[in-house]
């Protein structure tokens, strides 16, 4: 029986293959079974001045269907109220004014708390997943009373903390 240093070498090749391939299995089986983080509800006198929000994820979508996406992020999304703007990052950082929004929505399902913002000049929205009920009442009392909101948002905005 003659082996040659090719069969050798092919047979350590399959075994750390095959190691490998092991221990990527337990990494993924371990990193799946770890439970997600929750995001923290936003309490007044937390640290978090109220311009830049924290968000779990931002959403383009259409005014018609507002639970379809047409582009998402997840990674680095960003919404933050500066004075009378409004900059959001979902594809690319954007400014727009907040007089440009035609009406602002809420909706929920499933552990997502989606503030939903409609544009005046534009078939599209912006759709914020703020992570937890009391942040999103918090950013909805941040806007100014003369934003336009649906009756869903008006319920769940803060009373009392409208912004000046």
């Amino acid at each position: 029986m003659n082996i040659s240093w090719l069969d050798l070498a092919f047979g350590a090749v399959v075994v750390i293959g095959q190691g490998l391939s092991f221990w990527f299995m337990y990494w993924l089986f371990k990193k799946l079974r770890k439970p997600k983080s929750v995001a923290p509800a936003y309490a007044p006198g937390t640290g978090i001045d109220g311009k830049a929000i924290p968000v779990l994820a931002s959403f383009v979508g259409l005014r018609r269907v507002p639970w379809v996406a047409l582009a998402t992020n997840s990674l680095n999304p960003v919404f933050r109220l500066d004075g009378q703007q409004m900059i959001y990052r979902v594809l690319r950082q954007k400014q727009r004014p907040l007089c440009d929004v035609s009406r602002v929505d809420v909706r929920s399902a499933y552990g997502t708390f989606n503030l939903v913002f409609e544009f005046s000049d534009s078939p599209f929205t912006l759709i914020v997943n703020l992570g937890s009920a009391s942040r999103m009442a918090y950013v909805l009392s941040l806007l100014p009373p003369s934003m336009p909101l649906s009756e869903r948002a008006q319920a769940a905005r803060l009373p009392g903390n409208a912004a000046k």
